[in-house]
């Protein structure tokens, strides 16, 4: 009986550790998805406000 309950009181202890992690790891993944696609748009935003500003090939210079 006590093994039993070792056994059980193990098992929900142990989940509970990885259960955490899991959702730590679920969130910290949410976050780095989210910071990346926010900086996409403003370097988007950014690239065609220098777009209206300057004209099409104003970064031509950097592909040469």
């Amino acid at each position: 009986m006590a093994l039993t309950f070792v056994l059980v009181a193990g098992s929900d202890i142990l989940w509970n550790f990885v259960n955490s992690y899991i959702a730590c790891g679920l969130a910290l993944a949410a976050l780095i998805t989210a910071g990346l696609c926010i900086e996409r748009a403003f370097i988007e935003r950014s690239r065609r406000e220098m777009v209206r500003l300057h004209g099409a090939d104003w970064d031509s210079a950097e592909d040469q």
